[in-house]
């Protein structure tokens, strides 16, 4: 079997790395010939396959050889790049993991990573301070614009600044509408506030600590075999709202990135939960990149919280309160009992 070469991009990260592998169940040039699919489909298939099966989180619950077969099997007469898609969404569609996905080529000559990257002039919060009770209400954000995503941290932290000045009780921080994006932002904002050197840490699927998350005086770093920082603030001190009383509200819709960010919170002494479990999607993603320039967002690794706990399923509240049963008065009525 002839050796195949794949290129694997890293989405935080410019370095390339060349894999080679065989195995026995990957078809030939002369096997692919039989089912009308040609070199040229056949090897940009196989190259993302590879990838796949090397980087899914999930590598070890998953059969690659009868994934692979399914996958092949939508690549009956495959002669261009695009007509391998269909198998690469059937590659993805089976790893079940719910979070990775195929993004085709970008079009009308934007970049392709701009196709998936949100930017405004709006924040992707809301702060006000009600009942001497500071709440922030998250949203979802994405954007891989550096200076952009530090306009966001430094507003956050401003809005948490302005409530420590304001001597509030404590702190809703309302989890239900952060569907996902990047949790770059909002932790360097947060930091402050979870006030821990170690924010998060992430496990490959060889149980390996891929990198861990930190923070310290105001700059937020990723440290695996290279540290690179993340996030940094304008301005930073520390916040007494820290030892205060944080509730934190969580929905069927809070996920990957959000899910990331709650779980930094998770084991202080003075956080709780409330709500219902959330959508328990918190993976780490990398990109692979392919030949024509589509992508393959791969759920890659799971999300720890600073003692090394994973989470690989929904986050349950602490207190069960179903949105559904009870009015939003009610939520926040529990949510002061607590505080009281």
């Amino acid at each position: 079997m002839a050796r195949i070469n794949a290129v694997a991009a890293l989405l935080f990260t410019t370095t390339i790395v060349i894999y080679s592998c065989k195995s026995n169940y990957l078809l030939s040039e002369r096997e692919a010939a039989q089912l009308h699919i040609s070199p040229t489909a056949l090897q940009y298939f196989n190259e993302a396959f590879i990838q796949v099966s090397r980087e899914s989180y999930r590598k070890k619950e998953i059969d690659f050889k009868q994934l692979y077969q399914a996958s092949i099997s939508k690549m009956d007469s495959a002669v261009t790049w695009k007509d391998a898609y269909p198998a690469i969404k059937e590659l993805i569609a089976g790893l079940q993991d719910r979070h990775s996905y195929f993004q085709p080529p970008a079009t009308n000559g934007k970049s392709v990573l701009s196709t998936v990257s949100e930017q405004s002039a709006s924040i992707p919060f809301n702060a006000s301070i009600a009942d001497s009770c500071g709440i922030i209400e998250l949203k979802s954000y994405n954007a891989i614009d550096l200076s952009d995503r530090h306009r966001v941290a430094d507003s956050l932290y401003a809005a948490l600044k302005q409530m420590d000045n304001t001597n509030v009780k404590g702190v809703i921080i309302d989890f239900r509408k952060m569907e996902g994006g990047t949790p770059v932002p909002f932790l360097t904002g947060f930091a402050p506030l979870i006030n821990q050197d170690i924010l998060l840490k992430y496990v490959d699927n060889k149980n390996h600590a891929s990198y861990i998350t930190r923070y310290k005086n105001g700059i937020y770093t990723k440290n695996g075999r290279k540290t690179a920082r993340l996030g940094y603030l304008s301005d930073y001190a520390p916040l007494l709202l820290s030892r205060k009383p944080i509730a934190i509200i969580t929905g069927k819709y809070t996920a990957s990135a959000g899910e990331m960010i709650l779980i930094a919170f998770l084991g202080l002494p003075n956080v709780k939960t409330f709500g219902v479990p959330t959508y328990g999607v918190a993976t780490g993603k990398s990109n692979i990149f392919l030949a024509d320039s589509a992508f393959i967002s791969l759920a890659s690794s799971v999300t720890c919280d600073r003692n090394g706990k994973a989470y690989t399923g929904s986050l349950s509240p602490a207190e069960y309160i179903d949105p559904a049963a009870v009015s939003e008065e009610q939520l926040r009525q529990a949510i002061r009992k607590w505080m009281q």
